[in-house]
This record gives C-alpha cells, sequence and structure tokens, in this order.
C-alpha cells in the first residue's frame, strides 16, 4: 500500500508547535508543507510502516511516551522529538534509496530515547 500525500500548508503550520513540521504522517496520510522530496516522503513513509507495525494506536501512544521520556530527561522540546525512537529510525535512513525495500520489521526497537 502506497501512502496519500496530501500537500496542505495551512494544516503543517498548526500543528507545528512542538517543531517545525514540513511533513506529518497521519495513517494512511502523508500531510507536507509543500512538494517533498525523496528523501522527505522515504522519512514519512518509514512512519507508514512503523504505525502499520503497531496497529497505529499504539505507535501514537508509545510516539508520546518517547516523547514525554525525552521531554522529561532532557528539558529540551526540540531534543525529545529527535530522540523519539521512530524519529531516528526515519532521520537515520531516509538518505538510504534502498531502505524501504530492505528494511526490517520492528527495526525502531534498535533505538532508546
Amino acid at each position: 500500500m502506497s501512502p496519500i500525500v496530501i500537500v496542505s500548508p495551512k494544516f503543517t503550520k498548526a500543528v507545528s508547535w512542538v517543531v517545525d513540521v514540513t511533513a506529518i504522517t497521519l495513517f494512511p496520510f502523508i500531510i507536507s508543507h509543500d512538494e517533498m522530496s525523496d528523501d522527505v516522503l522515504r522519512h514519512e513513509t518509514i512512519h507508514i510502516l512503523q504505525q502499520k507495525e503497531l496497529f497505529v494506536v499504539f505507535f501514537y501512544m508509545l510516539y508520546g511516551w518517547d516523547y514525554l521520556k525525552g521531554l522529561f530527561k532532557f528539558r529540551d522540546k526540540k531534543m525529545a522529538y529527535y530522540r523519539i525512537r521512530f524519529e531516528q529510525e526515519a532521520y537515520a535512513h531516509m538518505f538510504n534509496e534502498n531502505y524501504l525495500d530492505n528494511r526490517k520489521p520492528y527495526n525502531w526497537r534498535r533505538y532508546k530515547v
């Protein structure tokens, strides 16, 4: 299944209260501020796979838990965001053109807040 991509600058601006959002994945949609590069699309598609693995709702629960844990640990919103295990996987592999084809399921488990 390919993600459904929507371009909506107003939506991404409205959800940019933690960090500036250029794109956000809300299964099965990827909503972006403008047209995405292949790298950003790959980053967001990694989130689609993560969300499928965790039946969407558990992804959001763990995402929120990681953010709160990072916020408590680092006392910095931006650092807390970048330390979320799902973001770590997506940022680490967004420039790897073959990653989506070769990604092992639950690979996000390798990362720690």
